[in-house]
Formats: structure tokens, C-alpha cells, sequence
């Protein structure tokens, strides 16, 4: 396999591996919300906090998805621009 089917495959694994990551933890957090709810448990402030946040977070997407559309087009730009001049994505440091 070429290095750059090794590459691929690489990134192939990692998104598959995030993608299954941020579906555990939803489940994982929609199944507490349920079981706090279910045994009349109050939510934590924790909970509270988080959930202020992402209210937040989605107000500022949705005013500034543009800006947020303009950063990931170029950072995608970037990224290929990157793998097709054949730039090595596993540079390894130099120690003294």
C-alpha cells in the first residue's frame, strides 16, 4: 500500500472514529437527561450551565454562519491545497 493509501485510510479511520465518539456521547447524554427525568431527579447545575452554553453557541451560529462558512471553506481550501502538493501530513520533530 502506497503512502498515500495509508494516509486515506488513516483519515477514513479517524472520522469514523469521531463520528461514532459524538454519537455515543449524545446518547449517552440524552439517555441521563431521560433517567433524571424519569426518577424526578433535578438536573444538576452542571447541566444548566451546559445547556446555557449551547444555546449561546447556537445563537452566535446562527448569526454568524457566515463568517463561521467563509473560515471552514478556507480552512478546507487550505487543507487541500496541503495534501495535493504532496506535503507530508506526519512531519516528525527534531530533538536536540
Amino acid at each position: 500500500m502506497t503512502d498515500t493509501g495509508r494516509l486515506r485510510e488513516r483519515h477514513t479511520w479517524i472520522v469514523v472514529t469521531v463520528v461514532l465518539a459524538t454519537a455515543l456521547a449524545w446518547l449517552a447524554t440524552v439517555s441521563l437527561v431521560l433517567l433524571m427525568n424519569a426518577y424526578g431527579g433535578r438536573a444538576p447545575e452542571v447541566l444548566v450551565v451546559l445547556r446555557t452554553l449551547a444555546r449561546a453557541a447556537l445563537l452566535l451560529g446562527s448569526a454568524g454562519w457566515p463568517a463561521m462558512l467563509a473560515a471552514l471553506a478556507t480552512a478546507g481550501f487550505l487543507l487541500a491545497l496541503a495534501l495535493r502538493s504532496g506535503a507530508r501530513m506526519d512531519r516528525r520533530a527534531r530533538h536536540a
